[in-house]
């Protein structure tokens, strides 16, 4: 696996969380999303042999998990520029700080998030995938 193009992709997750705490995503963010994950796809089943589905997971869980540290560290910025989402966002369980909660969600989501993604790189990997040449191994 190659761990420097996981993190290199999954910045994909810092530009979202900021995009979205200054409010530029607003209904289309699934768009965005969608839009990502069918780059990362590409990118991954052109310069990955194997281990596509895992790549994919992978750069999907730290998507979530560094967009949720973006949305934590500038909660108030988030809510001020997403006021859909302040509305929507009630009373948390066991009085759970917001900024925790989003925390808790970012790996959860990511993890959604990385089972389509790796889904989706798996099949870019059987459509994209490079013939095998005696010096590439099995």
């Amino acid at each position: 696996m190659n761990w420097r193009w996981i993190f290199g992709l999954a910045g994909f997750g810092i530009l979202m969380g900021v995009l979205s705490v200054f409010g530029y995503t607003g209904k289309i963010e699934w768009l965005f999303w969608l839009v990502i994950a069918v780059i990362c796809a590409f990118v991954i089943a052109k310069v990955c042999s194997a281990k596509f589905f895992l790549t994919g997971l992978l750069v999907g869980l730290f998507d979530g998990i560094f967009n949720s540290i973006v949305q934590s560290a500038f909660f108030n910025t988030y809510l001020a520029n997403n006021p859909k989402f302040a509305e929507g966002f009630g009373p948390i369980p066991g009085g759970l700080d917001p900024r925790i909660f989003v925390l808790l969600a970012g790996p959860f989501v990511g993890l959604l998030c990385g089972l389509f993604l790796g889904l989706l790189t798996w099949l870019a990997g059987k459509i994209f995938k490079r013939p095998m040449t005696a010096t590439s191994g099995a």
